[in-house]
């Protein structure tokens, strides 16, 4: 007895109340308020039992005063009373009613359809079915009437058998509990079999002792006593609780099932509908409501009445209504048995159902992520529209288990309920109905993806005042609220590769998607086939390698093969196998779910080479089941040093050193052009494998490994070194898309186990994400190759490359194409229409497609040299850092996470952004030189200038446009050379010289010239130069035979042998005739057969400029007899200059005679001359001179010649003295 105030109140006291009112009056139990001592209780028993003393109106008073108390929380809660006791039973903690139902033999019969004690004069339903028969199907009707079973040939009630209704021949029992048992892991079950459990009327509970019965006929449930037959037998017992359907209809990893076997009567409503119906007087029969595969089973075909449903919606459409499976769902499970026959009594029940009291909502926070596990998240819960949160008490379950965790929490200021993740909170209220509507908030939402029942909260404010809400939920339909947080991200990157091939300049852009970045802190295990791959070389020995990598492997496998693993459905377990190699390759354990084994397997001695290829085959041809994620762990100290493939190579032989390897040589050609042989395997081989065993010169061992470990399909591959010197680990798991791209870093223990950990945690990790689509708009900076300008909406699925790894998707996606107004362009790739496709943490869905730099980067880059934008981390390493173009204006993920909570999947759509990859552009130059036919050195006060141009390639209507930024001048100072830098390829290139000396020409080379793509990203360097000379070269002109000679002969006439020579003698720097450069002087003849006896010195050619140039021609004597060779002299001046079109022309101005005939100077006056100019020999007869004396021929000659000129004086006097004469 304890006071309240100056009442006294006693812990206990009894009345009696229909058991129809069983759950009213069980929700109104309450504990009193901390700081109050005691528990008040009210119990239901028979009105026979004994009633503790006291005063009755005291007792009645206090009950009111404490009502009133309670009344004045705000909520009449009844959450924490229960779960304050610490002796609470199952059933109180879970709100599953129990009713217990003793009839008496001698009149239960009397006035009712249902017979028990089954006499021989019964028949039909109320008569033994039979040994060995099945039950007797259809005794009561398909539907409750209120909320008891009717039989169905009469419209009776069995309401009077379980407490609805007043019968004299029944003693009504509502017992807190005890029949039930927990696992911890939301199964409960009891069996009478191994159990016996008795009613004890003192503490109003069952209590379990060892089952001492053999079960042969024996009654093995007995609850009130097995003392004589009014105990043993006639008697019933119904069994009220509300469950929640989770996703799937899967608790902890299982099929959420009700299972019941025993006798006589069981019916099983559900909703108020008949699922289960093992009506009659039967022996031990079996049945099973499965509410994952929608199935009910029977041990035993019915002996009697329709076939029962197979499935639970056929039993609701049999009772016309209709199966509600929807996750989250609030159901009634009503359970009725009787005990009708007096022989034998058995019950059985096991069931997984998330139970809960009526009239409770239970708000459950799971996460995924890196959340951090005692991360405690805040909720308010709002009750019927009203503005206020509940305040008051709840208690705090294991989600996982069910099982109290806190029975006695109240919430903070502002109506704060606080969980950790994996707990619920269960807050019960006296007011509470059916339709009660409630919303829950979470406070500081703002850094995680929020779902709740599977469907995304909305989420409002920001920063410190951010909160997420649920839609409005009702507690009779949907009593049980999980919220999920995330944070899990998924591995979304977007990658730039250059490729090589079409005009040199293309990049593949990668749009890659993966399960979460970052371990999920839930780790069911999901199902798995994994192959471990173990070597076992003889370098396994050292620094106790093979020792660590065992120790590893038992300790993976001892957490995934457990106990709790093969209890699942085959298709649910993980299971492993285990491949070793050395030299060769051996499969040691099949796919298992002993750990035992696996460390069996893995036990092996090390020794031999390292067979990549062989070990990989092996793991490859190991066949996982349908639908199962397959991985497989490679683990290796060493690079191979042996194959299973043939491959053909370069090498020479000798006698002495036998082959030697030329890797270097990769083609047949190029090895016989050089002296080798090329032959199969020149590496080796020996055992029925290939390689040197100690090498791998030619990487013929590792290129077989890498075709094998891409022949995995959608396995995923997780590559552990475990000695540094394996280099060639990274290599396969970049090449091979291993899990991260990345090795695992083995190479001690604790890496090792940290390795093994990390695996652990991808495989068993429940977090995923569902990619529903990825687009990708263009930046006006790139162009797509192969669909550039397709139109709007066009299909371009063969242009994009899907794969999940190493898998190329063929019919899971489409790609389409849109140009909007503003003449963006974007990618769009859809998966599976809109059902998505789903990526685990070991996939990796990605997309590529080819892109190139528009011309518009091209220009932008070359009239400024300088990039917008740097590419973004995780864009490849052609673009992380690097400065650029931006690829892309926007890219997005559309996904969403799929978040398995006791494989309840829920999905919450979201999207997130690529980051931004660059394109580069590379750019050509010429090299413009200048060059002078008569040497540069002449030109050095000089300058020229020049112009580049260039017209668009391969496009004739193209106009010439100035570029390399104004005229360009070459001179002394600069070489006579330049280089412009940052010419856009596609057009062709030209230069022109547009200042000049006139007196030169000009000519080019390497000009119209087209500059490349391919030419400006080749990996010769000089490839993108083009190389422009101007060459300037000095015009000449040519005087065309205007210098010429005539022979005349006085005296006699020609003949045929004679002939005489001329001289052209230049004065200074002229020329002479082209014929005569390297002959001077220059002469020319005259035979007597030339005609007009005349003859040209020929074509004299002179540089284009004023000049003149002076000539003297003259005869060279010659030696023909009694001949006077003349001895005249000419003076020839050419000169050059424009004429009147402006070009350069050489003519002879004026010609002179010098000298006459014998070589007397010619006055002034009588000099001028005109082409040919003319040279006379005179012939002196020899006989006409003395013969004798002794003076020679030429002597007489020249004194002859003298007297002649004498006489010719003299002839010339005297005309003149005459003349004179005259005048006189």
């Amino acid at each position: 007895m304890f006071e309240v105030g100056a009442l006294e109140v006693y812990p206990y006291w009894t009345w009696h109340v229909p058991v129809r009112d069983t759950r009213t009056v069980l929700e109104t139990e309450t504990a009193l308020k901390r700081g109050i001592k005691g528990t008040m209780r009210m119990r239901r028993v028979h009105e026979s039992e004994a009633k503790p003393k006291g005063n009755f109106a005291k007792r009645i008073v206090a009950a009111v005063a404490a009502v009133a108390m309670l009344g004045g929380m705000g909520y009449a809660t009844t959450s924490a009373a229960l779960a304050d006791d610490v002796n609470a039973t199952v059933e109180q903690q879970n709100g599953i009613n129990i009713g217990l139902h003793d009839y008496d033999r001698n009149s239960i019969n009397n006035n009712h359809a249902l017979h028990f004690m089954s006499g021989g004069n019964e028949a039909g339903y109320n008569r033994y079915v039979q040994d060995g028969r099945g039950a007797y199907a259809g005794i009561v009707k398909p539907l409750l009437t209120n909320d008891y079973p009717t039989m169905a040939d009469g419209n009776e009630s069995l309401n009077y058998l379980f407490g609805g209704a007043s019968d004299k021949a029944v003693t009504n029992y509502t017992p807190d509990g005890g029949l039930l048992t927990s696992d911890g892991q939301g199964n409960y079950s009891f069996d009478a079999a191994s159990k016996y459990a008795k009613y004890n009327h003192n503490s109003n509970r069952f209590e379990l002792t060892n089952q001492t019965q053999s079960g042969n006929r024996d009654p093995l449930f007995t609850p009130f006593g097995n003392d004589s037959d009014d105990n043993r037998y006639s008697f019933g017992m119904n069994l009220r609780a509300d469950f929640y359907m989770p996703k799937d209809g899967k608790v902890n990893n299982q099929n959420m099932v009700f299972d019941f076997t025993g006798d006589d009567d069981v019916w099983v409503f559900i909703d108020d509908v008949l699922v289960l119906d093992l009506g009659g007087i039967h022996q031990a029969l079996g049945g099973s409501i499965d509410f994952a595969a929608d199935k009910i089973k029977y041990d035993k075909v019915q002996s009697h009445g329709d076939t029962p449903a197979a499935t639970i919606t056929e039993a609701f459409r049999k009772a016309g209504k209709k199966w509600d499976s929807k996750a989250y769902t609030t159901h009634h499970l009503s359970f009725f048995y009787l005990e009708r026959g007096d022989g034998g009594s058995n019950c059985k029940i096991s069931f997984n159902l998330p139970v809960k009291p009526s009239k409770a909502i239970d708000i459950e926070k799971e996460t995924l992520g890196t959340i951090d596990a005692n991360k405690q998240f805040q909720f308010q819960l709002f009750v019927d529209g009203s503005k206020d949160p509940y305040q008051g008490e709840y208690s705090v379950y294991n989600a996982h288990t069910n099982q109290v965790v806190n029975p006695d929490a109240s919430t903070e200021n502002n109506g704060v309920i606080k969980l950790a993740g994996g707990q619920f909170a269960r807050v019960q209220a006296d007011n509470f109905t059916d339709d009660t509507k409630y919303t829950v908030r979470e406070l500081n939402s703002s850094d995680y993806t929020v779902s709740a029942n599977g469907s995304p909260m909305t989420q409002q404010g920001s920063d410190n005042n951010a909160y997420a809400e649920t839609g409005s939920f009702t507690v009779g339909k949907t009593s049980h609220v999980t919220i999920v947080n995330s944070n899990v991200k998924p591995s979304n990157n977007k990658s730039i590769v250059k490729t090589n091939g079409g005009e040199g300049d293309e990049y593949t852009l990668h749009l890659t998607a993966s399960g979460d970045s970052t371990s999920s802190t839930v780790t069911t295990a999901t199902p798995a086939d994994i192959v471990l791959v173990m070597d076992k070389s003889d370098s396994m020995n050292s620094d106790n390698r093979d020792t660590n990598a065992r120790n590893a492997a038992i300790a993976l496998a001892n957490k995934l093969l457990t106990a709790q693993n093969s209890a699942l459905p085959e298709a649910q377990r993980v299971r492993m196998a285990v491949v070793t190699f050395s030299k060769s390759a051996l499969l040691k354990q099949e796919f298992t779910t002993f750990s035992s084994k696996i460390g069996d397997a893995v036990s092996q001695k090390p020794g031999g080479g390292t067979n990549w290829e062989a070990a990989l085959e092996q793991a490859n041809n190991l066949r996982g089941r349908p639908g199962v994620k397959k991985h497989i762990i490679f683990l290796s100290d060493g690079n191979p040093t042996y194959r299973t493939s043939s491959y053909s190579g370069c090498y020479s032989y000798s006698f002495l050193w036998g082959n030697t390897a030329h890797p270097e040589y990769t083609t047949k050609a190029d090895c016989e052009t050089n002296g080798y042989s090329w032959g199969k395997n020149p590496d080796g081989s020996s055992g029925g494998v290939y390689g040197a065993g100690g090498s791998d010169e030619y990487g013929f061992n590792y290129a077989a490994a890498l075709a094998e470990a891409k022949n995995r399909g959608d396995a995923a591959l997780y590559v552990v070194k475990t000695a540094a010197d394996a280099n060639k680990m990274d290599d396969l798991a970049s090449e091979a898309d291993a899990v991260n791209g990345v090795e695992f870093d083995g190479t001690n223990p604790a890496n090792l186990t940290k390795a093994f950990d990390q695996i652990y945690s991808s495989i068993t990790s429940s977090a995923k994400i569902k990619v529903f689509s990825i687009t990708d708009t263009l930046s006006q900076w790139v162009d797509p190759v192969d669909f550039a300008g397709v139109a709007d909406g066009a299909d371009i699925t063969q242009y994009v490359t899907v794969k999940n790894g190493n898998k190329v998707l063929t019919n899971e996606y489409t790609a389409t194409y849109g140009v909007d107004q503003s003449g963006n362009r974007t990618v769009t790739v859809t998966f599976n229409g809109t059902d998505g496709i789903v990526a685990e943490k070991a996939d990796s869905i990605d997309v590529s497609f080819k892109v190139k730099p528009s011309d518009a980067a091209y220009a932008t880059y070359a009239g400024n040299q300088q990039y917008p934008n740097a590419g973004e981390p995780n864009t490849g390493t052609a673009s992380a850092g690097q400065q650029g173009f931006y690829s892309n204006v926007d890219a997005r993920l559309n996904y969403c996470v799929l978040t398995e909570v006791n494989r309840t999947t829920s999905c919450a759509p979201t999207e997130v952004e690529y980051p931004h990859p660059v394109v580069q552009v590379k750019l050509g130059k010429i090299k413009i030189v200048k060059q002078w036919s008569d040497g540069a050195s002449k030109h050095d006060d000089g300058s020229v200038t020049v112009q580049l141009q260039r017209k668009k390639s391969g496009d004739s209507n193209a106009q010439l446009e100035n570029v390399g930024g104004g005229v360009i001048t070459l001179n002394k100072g600069n070489g006579w050379q330049t280089t412009v830098d940052n010419l856009v390829p596609g057009y062709t290139y030209s230069v022109a010289e547009i200042s000049g000396n006139d007196r030169y020409g000009v000519s080019y080379t390497g000009n119209n010239v087209d500059l490349t793509k391919q030419m400006v990203w080749s990996s010769n360097a000089d490839a993108g130069t083009l190389n422009a000379t101007i060459t300037n070269t000095l015009k000449t002109v040519a005087l065309e035979n205007a210098i010429s000679v005539k022979k005349d002969l006085a005296g006699r006439e020609w003949k045929t042998s004679d002939t005489f020579d001329f001289t052209l003698a230049a004065k200074g720097n002229a020329p002479l005739p082209d014929k005569c450069e390297a002959d001077q002087p220059c002469t020319v003849k005259v035979n007597s057969d030339s005609g007009s006896h005349t003859a040209s010195f020929g074509n004299i050619t002179y540089n284009a400029g004023d000049a003149s140039y002076t000539y003297y021609v003259t005869e060279v004597k010659g030696s023909i007899a009694s001949l006077h060779y003349s001895q005249a002299k000419y003076e020839v001046v050419v000169t050059v200059a424009k004429d009147s079109n402006g070009e350069w022309k050489a003519s002879v101005k004026s010609v002179t005679k010098v000298l006459d005939d014998n070589g007397a100077a010619v006055p002034e006056s009588q000099s001028a001359a005109t082409e040919p100019v003319t040279f006379t020999n005179r012939y002196v007869a020899v006989s006409a001179l003395p013969l004798t004396g002794d003076a020679t021929g030429r002597q007489w000659l020249l004194v002859g010649g003298v007297i002649g000129g004498l006489a010719v004086l003299l002839i010339g006097a005297a005309e003149i003295w005459n003349n004179k004469k005259r005048l006189v």
